[in-house]
């Protein structure tokens, strides 16, 4: 492939799992409605599979095509750690987007960590039809969180959406005010871009991930920021996004970092 030309690319890793045929699916629909180009990565654990897999990952972009008339381009790179090697092929081809599958939270942690491409996360099939209710966690007890600006940049991707913004309250602190003034200054400009929103406050002290899922119910996709944490809390708790990106009902969820940018998305 001609990695040089990498204007408007989805990536979608693929090791031949069924997981990963989703996630080929999800990047088929998506590279059409966004006009982009779309390669499938292999990453191999041995330099002399190397021919064999890429034979193999022919057969599977001619299957994508004969199926949505999609025809992906084919990369395969030799690596024993496959989420380094995505994250280094992330880095240097600097995709809009990464479709990723998940059958586990750590090493798909991983891969999204240090980096500043969003990454799609999914577990099943897409839907027929573009997302119609996408959940934005925003905490504005603590920050006027970086989500916001995403929030806009984003919304032109799926213009017709309507974006739940999920909040604490604030019921009960001192920072109740400065919520309520948030969230109207947030509606003003929400409204402003023209964007379709709808406000969901709880009365928990944050967004965790439980309150989260619980208020994202039937949505279609979840938009989540990427923390940064220490491997000691990693190892007694475990990551919020862990617990987001491996949920039981298999809602899709977005991740992006703070430096990550969706105007090459919407472009």
């Amino acid at each position: 492939m001609n990695a040089v030309d990498n204007v408007r690319l989805i990536l979608v890793p693929c090791d031949f799992s069924s997981l990963a045929y989703h996630a080929m699916e999800h990047g088929a629909y998506m590279s059409k409605s966004m006009n982009s180009r779309l390669l499938i990565l292999h990453v191999s654990s041995r330099e002399a599979d190397i021919p064999a897999m890429e034979k193999k990952l022919s057969f599977v972009a001619e299957e994508c095509f004969d199926k949505f008339d999609v025809r992906p381009e084919t990369m395969v790179r030799q690596g024993s750690q496959p989420y380094s090697v995505i994250k280094a092929v992330a880095k240097e081809l600097n995709p809009s987007l990464v479709i990723l599958k998940t059958g586990g939270g750590v090493h798909t942690v991983k891969i999204l960590s240090g980096t500043s491409t969003p990454f799609l996360v999914v577990q099943g099939l897409p839907n027929d039809t573009a997302p119609k209710t996408i959940s934005f966690p925003i905490d504005f007890l603590t920050r006027h969180d970086e989500k916001l600006r995403q929030a806009i940049l984003f919304s032109e991707y799926y213009p017709h959406a309507v974006m739940s913004i999920i909040t604490p309250s604030g019921k009960g602190t001192v920072k109740e005010r400065n919520v309520a003034n948030s969230l109207t200054l947030t509606a003003q400009v929400l409204k402003e871009q023209g964007i379709n929103t709808k406000f969901i406050t709880h009365d928990k002290k944050e967004n965790s991930s439980e309150t989260i899922l619980e208020l994202s119910k039937g949505a279609d996709m979840i938009v989540i920021q990427m923390e940064t944490t220490s491997p000691f809390r990693k190892f007694l708790f475990g990551l919020k996004e862990e617990k987001l990106i491996i949920n039981a009902d298999k809602i899709p969820v977005l991740c992006f970092s703070r430096e990550a940018d969706f105007k090459g998305i919407s472009a």
